[in-house]
Order: C-alpha cells, then structure tokens, then sequence
C-alpha cells in the first residue's frame, strides 16, 4: 500500500532570521509529533507575508497527521498552485484524496490535451516568463550581431521564433490555469448542490468535505461551481474554502 511522503529538509527561503527559527521549530514540533504547535508555528510565517510551496506542503503534512482532510487537501493543492514540480505534494494529495467520501471520476482528455498539461507542469509559471523573456533577448541579440556582421542566419532565427510563439503560448496558458482560474475545496461536512442561487431551488446532488471544485460565477453568497465530471450547480460560499 502506498505510504504518505514526508520530507522536511532545512530550506534557505525564509528571509529574516526570525521567520527561520519558526520554520525550523515547525519542523522539530511536527517532527515530535505535536501537529497543532506546528500548525500554529507555520501559521505565523505566513501571517508575517511570508509563503512557498514547501511551506504550504508542510502544513498539508501536518493536517494530514491530524486527519484534517480537507485543510489537507487544502494546502497541497495551494502548494502545486505555488510550485508545479512539487512531486511531495502531487503524490501526497493524491493519497489523501482517498480518504475522503467523494470518489469522482473526471471527465476523460484526449491525450494532447493531457501532455500539454504535462508539459506546463514541468515548470512554474514564473519560470516559464524568464525562458520566454530570455528566448526574446537571444533573438534581438543575434538580430543586432546580424546588421553588423552579416551571418546567413535565417534559419536560426526562423526556429527561435518558432520557439518563443511556443513558449508564450506556454507561459499564457500556465498563467491561466494557475492564477485564472478559479478553484476551491468543500469544508462542510456535507452539501447539496443546487439547480439555482436560491434556497428553494432543486437539489442536484451532494459533495462532501474535501472535493475539490471549480468556481464558475458567483451571485450574492452563492457560488456557481463544476465538478471534475462536469456536473455543476450552485452552493453558498461558506460552504468551501478558495484556493487563492
């Protein structure tokens, strides 16, 4: 049976020395197995402007121990919102979406759609900018080497153009999926989905703590959400927990 992943290595991203004897005594508390004293630990870094995928990704350990699914689930999905390589967090949130009630198979992708997924994952959205960026220095340097030394570079220049058309493509298309769009996790134990933002309205079907949803509209303090199979309808918004 596949076991839960924890690694807590020593990380220099923390900027002041403060924040990273907080990080370090997170560590050592989560590590004795007082889960709550390292919850709060963490807690403090963020509320002092401080954030990252491993941080995000320890906190998801740690609600993890406390069978706090869906806060689990909460914070190793904002952890691969932060770092989509964060493999820790992919596997974990993986198994810890096992554990919860609601068990939804998502609509089938055709397999282009599911290596260009892939393929923005590789690196985070800011990563990719710089690559871009870069591409697009290199061009206008050799354009500029070019008026001066008279290369036969055509088709160097023809391919970096190509390449950089791809990887603005890229770089648009990750930048939509991890800062547009919209996602967020059930925290009531149990809620039923509406047809309409409105009490009386007929009931769809129910979602339980820890299902994961796409936020589509919202009107007042109801929410217009998409489930993975494409079923949607409307809840109130405290009944889940943003992903921002």
């Amino acid at each position: 049976m596949k076991q839960i992943i924890f690694i807590l290595p020593i990380l220099l991203f923390l900027n002041t020395n403060a924040d990273e004897s907080l990080f370090l005594q997170g560590n050592e508390e989560y590590k004795n197995g007082n889960y709550t004293v390292a919850i709060s630990l963490y807690d403090s870094i963020i509320s002092s402007g401080l954030e990252s995928s491993q941080l995000s990704y320890n906190l998801g350990n740690c609600y993890y121990k406390k069978q706090d699914w869906a806060n689990a689930i909460w914070y190793y999905e904002k952890s691969l919102k932060q770092n989509a390589a964060n493999k820790n967090a992919s596997y974990n949130l993986e198994i810890t979406n096992l554990k919860i009630i609601d068990k939804i198979e998502a609509i089938p992708q055709l397999f282009y759609k599911i290596w260009w997924k892939n393929l923005i994952r590789l690196f985070t959205t800011k990563t990719w900018q710089i690559l871009t960026i870069l591409c697009i220095w290199i061009i206008l340097i050799i354009q500029l080497l070019n008026l001066f030394k008279k290369f036969k570079i055509t088709h160097l220049i023809a391919t970096l153009n190509s390449l950089t058309l791809i990887l603005l493509f890229i770089t648009y298309s990750s930048y939509e999926r991890n800062y547009n769009k919209m996602e967020a996790i059930i925290f009531s134990a149990s809620v039923v989905v509406n047809s309409a933002p409105t009490e009386n309205s007929t009931s769809l079907f129910a979602l339980h703590s820890g299902t994961k949803v796409e936020l589509i509209d919202q009107i007042g303090n109801w929410v217009n959400i998409k489930i993975a199979n494409g079923n949607n309808g409307w809840i109130k918004e405290s009944d889940c927990k943003t992903l921002d």
